[in-house]
């Protein structure tokens, strides 16, 4: 059914403690501006080094691969085909090593190549390249 998992708990507590932070522009590091503007000038300059991304599924979404657990697009809501006893069974190594062929099939479709980097993985991407992330 629609039992919580331990993985999103972590998330959920992890979101919950993110929204107590807050930051003006007397806390900024190294007098850097809090905007986009600021930010990437500070990184061009090299005065921000040590970049750390935290995204989900969500950031491939405009690319066509589906998150999650958006009802009626996300993966979860659309693997009727390979009959799962539960939508995340497909993940799952006991589930894999019964029946590898689901997996396979889903790990077929959603194969790198099939689709384009959105805009984010992009800028990800260049982030390693400059090695600050």
């Amino acid at each position: 059914g629609n039992r919580q998992r331990p993985q999103s708990k972590m998330a959920e507590d992890l979101s919950r403690q993110l929204k107590k932070v807050s930051i003006s522009e007397k806390d900024a590091p190294n007098g850097i501006p809090l905007s986009l503007e600021g930010v990437a000038k500070a990184i061009k300059d090299g005065k921000i080094k040590n970049i750390i991304i935290m995204t989900g599924a969500g950031i491939s979404v405009s690319a066509g691969i589906p998150d999650f657990r958006s009802p009626g697009t996300g993966l979860y809501d659309n693997l009727q085909k390979y009959n799962l006893p539960h939508p995340e069974s497909i993940f799952e190594i006991n589930f894999f090593q019964r029946e590898p062929k689901a997996f396979c099939m889903l790990a077929k479709e959603l194969y790198p190549g099939n689709f384009c980097p959105t805009p984010t993985h992009c800028f990800i991407r260049l982030l390693a390249e400059k090695k600050v992330l």
